[in-house]
């Protein structure tokens, strides 16, 4: 087996050793510069890496990504491709070998976006970045994705073969991504993931009415049938619509109701309006979500001391003080430095121990700097 690992390139100085020395194991390293002025060029041919400097204009990621495939060598059986913000981690060839059966086109390994290098905790979700060299090509001048073009698809799963991934914030070349997708949708108006991609975007920018157009037609859409990401897309529609806010989060929960994050969203919203019964069941229920969904849709956000804070808030003012003191102890254990939840929990603990008289509300605070982890 002949192994390939490919990407495209612009001003990447920064991550060149990495990139390449990730893949050292492989038979080619090819990437296609698209113009650098920095010394990517030069730091890829001394880590021994095949360069071409391609141009393409009017830019669009799937032409250049065509092309860089076009120059992989003949002989080459699997191709990896790979952005020069991502790298392999080490012992990835035999396990790739293994997962390689005959007939094989694809392969859906691991993909691990970090924080930091050495990030506990990754965001983590299958990615088809893994195929043969021939009969695929990308599609989509940005948010490309790799289309099989053969006549029947087989794929595998590996999750043993993981492309980490550390972003590079930096780059400029995201500024190009609205107007990109701006003109995937107009070539695919029926591409539900692009349409909800550009939702997103659009709301990121501020342009709410748009966003709101995109991501109610992505929700339309026949093709649009991903349960996490059409209850992704009613949470931004919360956000947007704060009068409808509690509707769409009620459609999310219907939605993929295993997400924590719509939990939470859930439980923020009570908290909010002093519905402590229906502040108890949406802690209740999200708490008991104890398993990510390892998709790129993951808030880490959510998995910290919120749940637990709110639930112990809820229970303290239902006079369950057992269960306020029980959530109360993991929240702090979630936030240890958290004063406020010291505080909290030996209101809960007092009440507690003195047979559950209430005391007063003003011990236990519950105001916006509360809400908001303050």
């Amino acid at each position: 087996m002949k192994i390939a690992v490919y990407t495209i390139a612009l001003n990447e100085a920064a991550h060149v050793e990495r990139w390449a020395m990730s893949g050292v194991d492989a038979d080619y390293r090819i990437v296609a510069d698209t113009g650098s002025t920095d010394d990517t060029v030069q730091r890829l041919e001394s880590a021994g890496v095949t360069v071409h400097r391609i141009a393409i204009r009017p830019w669009r990621f799937d032409d250049a990504r065509n092309a860089v495939l076009a120059l992989i060598p003949a002989d080459a059986d699997v191709c990896i491709t790979m952005d020069m913000d991502e790298f392999l981690e080490p012992g990835w060839r035999p396990k790739l070998e293994a997962a390689w059966t005959p007939g094989t086109t694809a392969i859906w390994c691991r993909s691990s976006r970090r924080s930091r290098l050495d990030d506990p905790a990754p965001r983590t979700w299958p990615a088809k970045k893994i195929h043969a060299r021939w009969g695929y090509r990308c599609k989509r001048a940005v948010h490309e994705t790799l289309c099989f073009t053969g006549e029947q698809e087989v794929t595998q799963a590996c999750d043993d073969v993981v492309i980490a991934e550390l972003q590079d914030h930096t780059k400029t070349t995201r500024k190009q991504y609205l107007p990109l997708m701006e003109q995937v949708h107009k070539e695919d108006p029926h591409d539900p993931q692009i349409c909800f991609w550009l939702g997103r975007d659009l709301m990121w920018a501020n342009q709410e009415e748009r966003a709101v157009q995109l991501l109610e037609r992505y929700l339309a859409l026949p093709t649009s049938t991903w349960g996490e990401e059409r209850s992704e897309a009613m949470r931004y529609l919360a956000g947007m619509q704060p009068e409808q806010r509690l509707s769409w989060l009620d459609k999310a929960r219907m939605e993929a109701p295993h997400r924590r994050e719509i939990w939470l969203d859930l439980a923020e919203e009570f908290h909010g309006k002093a519905d402590w019964l229906n502040l108890f069941w949406a802690c209740a229920n999200g708490v008991e979500k104890t398993h990510r969904t390892n998709s790129y849709l993951d808030d880490p956000s959510c998995w910290g001391f919120r749940l637990f804070d709110l639930g112990a808030v809820a229970s303290w003012h239902l006079n369950a003080i057992d269960r306020a003191v029980e959530w109360g102890q993991r929240a702090l254990e979630l936030d240890p430095a958290n004063q406020r939840l010291k505080n909290n929990l030996e209101v809960f603990v007092r009440l507690q121990e003195e047979g559950r008289t209430r005391v007063s509300k003003a011990q236990v605070p519950t105001d916006a700097a509360a809400r908001h982890g303050g």
